[in-house]
């Protein structure tokens, strides 16, 4: 299993592309995270992912700067080139609660599916 802050950078993209609405393939994050830490990643990129992007009117905007409105590609783009950091480090810290949160209780407490 990769470390927290490997696995935040190389989940980065992936929550870009969901955040801009562009679809990604659970085999892409399975190859990321590992089979054991999959749907863990999922479940961080769900808690991370409504801070990332806002709509307004129907058109997307970026939730942490307020830049916008974006096409689906140019809000992908905006976020790798401009958040990268931001977006790493909202990952990385809600990877390492989550696993701390798994530690001390187990994993029935975050209600994976």
């Amino acid at each position: 299993m990769p470390s927290t802050a490997t696995l935040a950078s190389k989940l980065v993209p992936i929550a870009a592309r969901l955040a801009a609405g562009i679809k990604v393939d659970r085999k892409k994050i399975e190859e990321i995270a590992g089979p054991s830490m999959a749907q863990v990643a999922i479940e961080v990129l769900e808690r991370v992912i409504p801070w990332i992007v806002t709509t307004r009117n129907g058109l997307l905007r970026c939730g942490l700067c307020g830049k916008g409105p974006f096409t689906r590609r140019g809000l992908y783009l905006h976020l790798i080139r401009v958040h990268n950091a931001d977006i790493r480090y909202m990952i990385e810290d809600e990877l390492e609660r989550m696993i701390k949160v798994m530690h001390t209780y187990g994993s029935w407490k975050l209600n994976l599916k």
